[in-house]
C-alpha cells in the first residue's frame, strides 16, 4: 500500500518559508528605512545649526560690508559659479558611480572609480582656473556693473573665489565617497564646522583695519583649505579603498565621462538659470539688485536645504535599490521621498511667506534693499513648485541613460534665460523676472516627469493622483488657517508666533491625513509608538 504524500504538511511548510522569507525582506526595508530616518536626523540637526548661525552672519555681513559691496560679492561670487556649474554634477556622477559599484561588485569597484574620478577632477580645475583667469577677469573688469572705486576689491574676491573653487573641485572623490557610504554623521558635523569658523569671520571683521570686503573674502578662503584637509583626512581613513591605481581604466573614465558629460549640460543650463539670471540683473538694474536677491536666496538656500537633506538622505538606497533591480523598493522610495520633501518645503514656507517683510525687519533692522519682500516670497513659491524635481532627477540619474532627459530640461531653462532677457528689453522690472522662473519650473517638472517616465516607468497617472494632487490640496487648506490669522491680527511678535503654531498643528495634521498612503502612516506610527516604548521603559 502506497502512502500519499502529505501534501497539506509540504504545502504548510512553504508558506512558512514563505512567510519569514516576507518577514526577512520586510526587516531589511526597515533597517534601511531606519537608516534613512537617522541620517535625516542628523542633516536636520546640521541644518537647524547652520541656518540660524547663517541668518546672523548675513545680518552682520551686510552691515559690515554695506549694500553695495555686499552686491558686489555676490554678484561676483555667482559669476564665477556661472564656471563652475559642474560641481554638482561632477559631485552627484562620483556618488551615484560609488554607489552603484557597491551594490553591483560590492568595495571592489571603488579604487576604480576614485583613481578615475579623481584624474577627471584633476583635470577639469587646471581647466577651469585657466578659463576664469582669462576670460573671466575679462568680464570682471569690462562688462560686470561695478563703481570704479571697488574694482580692485572686487578683483581680490575673485581671485580669492576661483581658489576656492578650485579646492571644492578637488574634494568631490573625498565628499561623494563619503555621502555614498552615509556618513551623514560627518557631513553634518563638518558643515557645524563651516559655519563655526564664518561665525568667527563675523565676530573678528569689524576690527580689521585692511578693506572689509578684501578681508572677508581672503579669511573664506582660508575656510575652504580646513574644509578641503577634513574631508581629505576623513575619507582616507574610513575606508583602505581609496588607493590610486597604477593605470587609468578607460572603460571607467569613458562611462563617468559619457554620464557627466549630459548631465554637465543640464546642470549648466541649471546653474545659467540662476547665476546667469543674477549677471542680467546686474547688467540692467546694478548691484544695490543683487543685493536684494542674494538675500532672498539665501533665505532660498536655508529653507530649500530641509528637503535636500532628505533628498540626501534617500539617494544611495535609490541607486543601490535600483542597481540591485528591486523595482517595488525604488517606485516607494521614490514616491515617499517626494511626499516628504513637499511636505516639509510646505511646512517651512507657509510662516516665511505669510510673515517675509515681519522676518526681513526682525533679521535685518533697516538694512533690507528695496524689494527684497517680494522677491523673497517669489523664490519660495517657485521652491514649492520645484522641490518634486530633486526624486524625479535622482531616479533619472540611477538609470545612467540621461541624454534626452538633460538635453530636454536644459531646453527649458535656456528658454527661461531668454524670455527674461526680453521682458528686461521690453522694459518690465526685475520682479517679473522671478515670475517668469515660477512658470519656466512648472514646464520644467512636467518635462522631468515626462522623460522619467520613458527611462523608468514610475505610473504617471499614479504619480499626479497619489503624489501630486494631494499636495496641492494640502498646500491650500494649510494656507487658509495663517491666512484668517493675519487678517484678523495686527502684525508683530503675537502673530507671527500664532501663525507658526497653526502651521505646526494643522500642516502636519493634513499631511499625515491626506498625502500619506496607509503603508507610509504605518511606517510613521510605528517609529513613533517606538520611541514611546523605548522613553517607558528608560
Amino acid at each position: 500500500m502506497r502512502l500519499k504524500p502529505n501534501v497539506g504538511y509540504k504545502g504548510k511548510i512553504k508558506k512558512e518559508n514563505r512567510f519569514l522569507q516576507k518577514r526577512k525582506g520586510y526587516g531589511v526595508i526597515s533597517k534601511n528605512n531606519k537608516r534613512i530616518a537617522k541620517n535625516t536626523f542628523f542633516l536636520y540637526l546640521r541644518m537647524f545649526v547652520v541656518l540660524g548661525v547663517s541668518l546672523y552672519t548675513s545680518r552682520v555681513i551686510l552691515e559690515v560690508l554695506g549694500v553695495e559691496d555686499y552686491g558686489i560679492y555676490n554678484v561676483v561670487g555667482g559669476f564665477v559659479a556661472l564656471f563652475g556649474f559642474f560641481n554638482s554634477t561632477l559631485s552627484s556622477s562620483m556618488q551615484r558611480f560609488y554607489n552603484f559599484e557597491m551594490g553591483k561588485a560590492g568595495e571592489s569597484g571603488i579604487s576604480k572609480v576614485y583613481s578615475t574620478g579623481l584624474w577627471i577632477h584633476v583635470g577639469i580645475s587646471v581647466i577651469t582656473v585657466l578659463l576664469l583667469e582669462t576670460i573671466g577677469l575679462w568680464y570682471i573688469n569690462n562688462v560686470m556693473v561695478i563703481p570704479e572705486e571697488r574694482l580692485l576689491a572686487s578683483n581680490v574676491v575673485f581671485h580669492a573665489v576661483v581658489f576656492s573653487m578650485m579646492l571644492v573641485i578637488l574634494q568631490i572623490p573625498y565628499s561623494g565617497f563619503i555621502l555614498a557610504y552615509e556618513r551623514m554623521d560627518f557631513y553634518a558635523i563638518m558643515s557645524v564646522v563651516e559655519v563655526s569658523l564664518k561665525l568667527g569671520i563675523v565676530i573678528i571683521l569689524p576690527f580689521a583695519n585692511a578693506d572689509k570686503l578684501i578681508t572677508y573674502s581672503l579669511l573664506l578662503s582660508v575656510i575652504s583649505i580646513i574644509n578641503s584637509a577634513c574631508y581629505f583626512v576623513y575619507a582616507k581613513k574610513i575606508s583602505g579603498s581609496l588607493k590610486l591605481v597604477g593605470q587609468i581604466d578607460y572603460g571607467m573614465l569613458k562611462e563617468i565621462l559619457s554620464f557627466s558629460g549630459w548631465n554637465l549640460l543640464g546642470t549648466f543650463a541649471f546653474t545659467f538659470k540662476g547665476q546667469g539670471l543674477n549677471v542680467l540683473l546686474n547688467y540692467f538694474f546694478g548691484p544695490i539688485v543683487n543685493a536684494a536677491r542674494g538675500i532672498s536666496y539665501q533665505i532660498n538656500a536655508a529653507v530649500s536645504g530641509f528637503y535636500s537633506n532628505i533628498a540626501l538622505a534617500f539617494r544611495p538606497q535609490l541607486v543601490d535599490s535600483y542597481a540591485k533591480g528591486d523595482r517595488n523598493r525604488v517606485l516607494s522610495l521614490f514616491y515617499m521621498e517626494s511626499k516628504v520633501c513637499f511636505s516639509l518645503m510646505l511646512l517651512l514656507t507657509i510662516p516665511v511667506i505669510t510673515e517675509t517683510d515681519f522676518l526681513l525687519t526682525i533679521w535685518l533692522g533697516d538694512n533690507v534693499p528695496t524689494d527684497t519682500g517680494i522677491f523673497t516670497k517669489l523664490v519660495l513659491i517657485g521652491l514649492l513648485f520645484g522641490c518634486f524635481n530633486q526624486p524625479v532627477v535622482q531616479l533619472a540619474f540611477a538609470t545612467g541613460r540621461i541624454k534626452r532627459f538633460q538635453i530636454a530640461t536644459s531646453i527649458v531653462n535656456a528658454l527661461l534665460f531668454l524670455t527674461s532677457f526680453l521682458l528686461l528689453i521690453l522694459g518690465m522690472d526685475a520682479v517679473s523676472v522671478f515670475v517668469c522662473t515660477i512658470v519656466y519650473t512648472i514646464i520644467n517638472q512636467c518635462v522631468c516627469v515626462y522623460e522619467l517616465n520613458r527611462l523608468y516607468p514610475i505610473g504617471i497617472r499614479k504619480y499626479l493622483h497619489g503624489t501630486v494632487t494631494h499636495c496641492f490640496i494640502v498646500m491650500l487648506l494649510s494656507y487658509l488657517v495663517p491666512a484668517l490669522v493675519c487678517h484678523s491680527m495686527h502684525d508683530g511678535y503675537l502673530r507671527f508666533l500664532t501663525v507658526g503654531f497653526a502651521d505646526m498643528v494643522v500642516t502636519p495634521l493634513l499631511v499625515y491625513r491626506i498625502i500619506m498612503d496607509p503603508s507610509e502612516r504605518g511606517f510613521i506610527r510605528d517609529i513613533v509608538l517606538n520611541k514611546t516604548k523605548r522613553h517607558a521603559k528608560s
